[in-house]
């Protein structure tokens, strides 16, 4: 258990109150105080008296306001911030690039250091540059705004007690540096004859070992290891591992401690517990925004007032917190993708949903309702933040926030305490008047940012902290990462808003190198004083950087490595799942079969897929992991390629062949083209031109331009005849049936059929003769067609080219579709005169037809048979909708790299 040093435990058990720097440490030592207090037996006590620093002094004014002091008005965090906030603001009006927040934040840091150390503002208004000057105008700003509110800080106030604190004996631990102002305060108590200690720290006892890991991934990994092997040997213990960086590091530490303890082994005593229990919990919490649960009402929030992209739209959407099931907001997710454009606001969804009815999705006008009645409790006007925050929670409410689901004790916890965030909001009304939606919704998401939280996770056994800190409380063991040579002692950091002349003068450490080693020394004696067992670490390399360790170091032992006696060198679980012996041999690149009394899905497109990689083909066609469509400017792909197919399909059914096509004039045929095009938008977009968007408009422009194109194209064809427009066969492959719908069928003068297949997308150059070839749709078409077909292209008709690209039997039916590759003389067979080319072009026309007829039939076999083998043609991969599922970066290195775009 964690323990409280025995001089701490008997000021608390002799009444004093026990002054820490921070709420975690003041939360820790309470743990340690009733672990005290049930190890000897005690089924009631006394809450012990511990404070962070800053709720101490609030409490002791507060105290002596209600006994009658005349003591200015406290005012709050959130209001002291919004005061600093708003004078930052006034102050960078006129510069675009400075960010209000983050600004009034640094400044109003400058300011409380400044008093911290004695610094006095008011005198420095020609002492430093404009860095300084903008720190003195704006205190100086929050300073009348403070006297206009007859308000006051508790730091300010503190000041003017005799004896904060009153005559209890008060012990302050863990403030390695005793400032100025904590010297002062110490020698006003002691004045009126009021007792006070600054605890000192006791004599160092631990064994002091260093670690040098390879890099921060191996350094986490370690201190996990370390910690099983400790929790293993004494299943009590309570170890405290102090990481200081970026919070994902942490996160990814504690999971790895939980992944690496077998919760389901014969583990020894209460390690075994779920993690919602506490086997490792992390000091200090994100930010509030961060949270799931808070940050889906403050999104909610946000798209009421400005709606959002989306994309951002979709995502919250697919949150959890609603009332809707998890199905019906799938489907207007999807539903919705189809009626609204890149960004989405309420009024949006609104008219989406009345211009649908009745055909819109019950849950679509589920959510509708929702929405409207949230939107009526925000007004457009301006009101006061005490307002604002009880219209949030009603618009919350309204959204039916947060959700049918039940909460878990974390989530409870985390909605506890967003309601404190909002009524800490709604304190606001006594600085500021009115304000307008926008700034209300901004200023609270900026609250929940700059307030940090984490739900109580009771006595875990291991603590994670992002700083270096002085403990104060015993633990059996510490862990201390990342110390090389840049970040312990920590570089000096003046404070860029005060003179760095009167920060050396004022002694602030931060200042100096020789003030930051001091801390570093009082640190280590901090640590060596509150456990038996410490482990110092450094990581030898940052990406490419190499680090030296920090020179403290130097003066202790290295230990062997903690993770010497793991059996895996990796203990992260994604790559512990792949080792071998750990997970069932399984032959995943064969799936189900195919059902063969139903034709093959979507036509030619199983086989294209299955050409493509047959993974992708199984999962698309028969896991239905396809890629969902967003809303995008202009018209979708699809409704584009839907468009020119129904234009070019009236077009030919009405001209036939290549002699009308000829005998059409420039302006006949613009008008022909221009009526197929109007009728085909009719059928395709759902209305007359009156009513289509103006993208619409211009699509329907662009395709009468592309078909004309096609046609001028067309007219130096050799002549032929238009059999069949969007022909529709059904194929027999591989036992199965295949559907397919050819785009065109021309009859040709010299004899012989052409198939023609229409592309509006990005064009595919043609490879005809390799084992994958580039279009299996062509080649089943040519399988569907039978020995007539002659010759087989597709048309692309874009923007950037209009073009033929296909094998003919000779090189003069199609526009510039060369003729088919001859074949090589078989040895011993029968020649061929090589003065009869034509007999050659047929024998090799025949001979390639019956090859590309038994690739498409191997391609549906292979589909029929399910066969998912992770097998990508070159550059499969660059536009697959399948990524989140393949496996292709298992298969190696090369196979990732033969797909990518060089």
């Amino acid at each position: 258990m964690i323990r409280l040093p025995k001089d701490v435990a008997e000021a608390i058990e002799g009444g004093a109150t026990l002054v820490v720097p921070s709420r975690q440490r003041s939360e820790t030592l309470r743990l340690a105080y009733a672990a005290r207090a049930i190890g000897k037996q005690a089924r009631v006590w006394q809450s012990p008296d511990v404070l962070p620093l800053d709720a101490w002094k609030m409490r002791e004014i507060e105290r002596h306001a209600a006994a009658g002091a005349s003591l200015p008005r406290l005012i709050t965090h959130a209001e002291e911030w919004l005061l600093w906030r708003q004078a930052t603001a006034q102050l960078t009006r006129d510069l675009d690039l400075v960010a209000p927040g983050p600004l009034a934040d640094a400044l109003r840091r400058a300011s409380r250091l400044a008093q911290e150390f004695r610094i006095d503002l008011t005198r420095l208004q020609d002492a430093g540059g404009s860095e300084t000057r903008l720190l003195v105008t704006a205190f100086r700003a929050v300073t009348d705004r403070l006297r206009a509110l007859s308000a006051s800080t508790a730091a300010q106030v503190g000041q003017q007690v005799p004896c904060l604190g009153g005559g209890r004996h008060v012990v302050f631990a863990g403030f390695s540096l005793v400032s100025p102002e904590l010297r002062t305060l110490l020698a006003n108590r002691e004045r009126q004859g009021c007792t006070s200690l600054v605890r000192a720290v006791p004599a160092a006892s631990a064994e002091t070992r260093i670690v040098h890991a390879s890099d921060s991934t191996d350094e986490l990994e370690r201190i996990a290891e370390w910690c099983r092997q400790r929790l293993e040997s004494a299943p009590g213990a309570r170890l405290l591992v102090q990481l200081p960086g970026a919070p994902e590091a942490r996160e990814q530490l504690a999971t790895l401690i939980r992944q690496n303890i077998d919760a389901r082994s014969a583990v020894l005593g209460d390690i075994v517990r779920a993690e919602s229990e506490g086997l490792a919990a992390i000091e200090g919490g994100l930010p509030l925004s961060r949270a799931p649960l808070v940050a889906h009402a403050l999104q909610a929030l946000q798209w009421l007032d400005a709606g959002s992209e989306f994309e951002e739209f979709s995502a919250w959407l697919c949150g959890p917190h609603w009332a809707l099931t998890d199905a019906d907001r799938a489907r207007i997710d999807l539903w919705l993708r189809d009626q609204v454009s890149l960004e989405i606001e309420p009024q949006a969804l609104l008219r989406a949903v009345d211009a649908m009815h009745p055909r819109t999705p019950p849950a679509a006008r589920a959510l509708a309702a929702q929405v409207s009645a949230a939107l009526e409790e925000l007004p457009s006007g301006p009101l006061s933040p005490r307002q604002w925050s009880e219209r949030f929670d009603a618009a919350l409410s309204a959204l039916q926030w947060p959700g049918a689901r039940p909460l878990d004790s974390n989530e409870e916890q985390t909605r506890a305490r967003f309601t404190e965030l909002l009524d800490d909001f709604g304190q606001l009304a006594a600085v500021v008047g009115t304000i307008s939606r926008k700034d209300a919704v901004q200023w609270l998401r900026e609250l929940a940012t700059r307030t940090s939280f984490r739900p109580a996770s009771g006595d875990a056994l291991v603590t994670v902290t992002p700083q270096l800190i002085d403990p104060i409380a015993q633990y059996d063991a510490i862990w201390v990462a990342g110390l090389h040579a840049d970040a312990w002692p920590a570089p000096a950091q003046p404070d860029p808003f005060l003179p760095v002349s009167l920060q050396v003068d004022a002694g602030i450490p931060a200042a100096t190198s020789e003030g930051r080693a001091a801390e570093a020394r009082a640190l280590l004696a901090a640590w060596q004083a509150s456990t038996s067992d410490l482990v110092l670490s450094t990581p030898l390399r940052a990406e490419d950087v190499q680090l030296s360790p920090s020179p403290f170091l130097s003066a202790f032992p290295q230990a062997e490595t903690p993770a010497a006696t793991c059996e895996a060198r990796t203990i992260w679980l994604p790559l512990r799942v792949r080792r071998e012996a750990l997970t069932e041999s399984v032959d995943d690149s064969a799936g189900v079969p195919w059902v063969l009394s139903q034709p093959l899905p979507s036509g030619t497109r199983s086989v294209e897929l299955q050409n493509l990689c047959p993974f992708r083909a199984y999962a698309e066609m028969r896991l239905g992991s396809s890629e969902l469509d967003l809303p995008e400017p202009g018209v979708p792909p699809d409704v584009r390629g839907m468009l020119l197919h129904a234009a070019l399909e009236r077009l030919w059914r009405e001209l036939r062949d290549s002699s009308a096509l000829s005998s059409q004039s420039s302006a006949s045929l613009d008008a022909l083209i221009a009526t197929c095009v109007e009728a085909a938008a009719n059928e395709i977009m759902g209305r007359t031109s009156e009513g289509r968007t103006s993208a619409q408009q211009r699509e329907c422009r662009r395709a009468v331009r592309l078909i004309r194109a096609l046609c001028d194209l067309e007219r130096r064809r050799p002549p032929f005849r238009v059999r069949e427009a969007e022909l529709k066969r059904t194929l027999h492959l591989a036992g199965a049936l295949l559907n397919v719908r050819i785009d065109r069928l021309d009859e040709l003068s010299v004899g012989g059929l052409a198939i023609l297949d229409y592309k509006s997308g990005r064009p595919t150059p043609g490879d005809w003769y390799s084992e994958r070839p580039s279009h299996p749709q062509l080649l089943s078409y040519l399988a569907a067609v039978g020995d007539d077909a002659v010759a087989m292209a597709t048309v692309s008709v874009t923007a950037r080219e209009v073009r033929f690209d296909g094998v003919a039997l000779d090189s003069t039916l199609l526009p510039k579709v060369r003729g088919v590759e001859l074949l090589p003389p078989e040895p011993g067979g029968q020649q061929v005169p090589a003065s009869d080319v034509g007999a050659q072009r047929a024998a090799s026309w025949s001979h390639w037809q019956r090859e590309w007829r038994a690739r498409v039939e191997g391609l549906a076999a292979d589909f029929v048979a399910g066969r998912a083998a992770v097998d990508p043609r070159p550059k499969a991969c660059e536009w697959c909708q399948v990524v989140g599922i393949c496996r292709i970066s298992d298969e190696s290195a090369s196979a990732v790299e033969e797909n990518i775009d060089e």
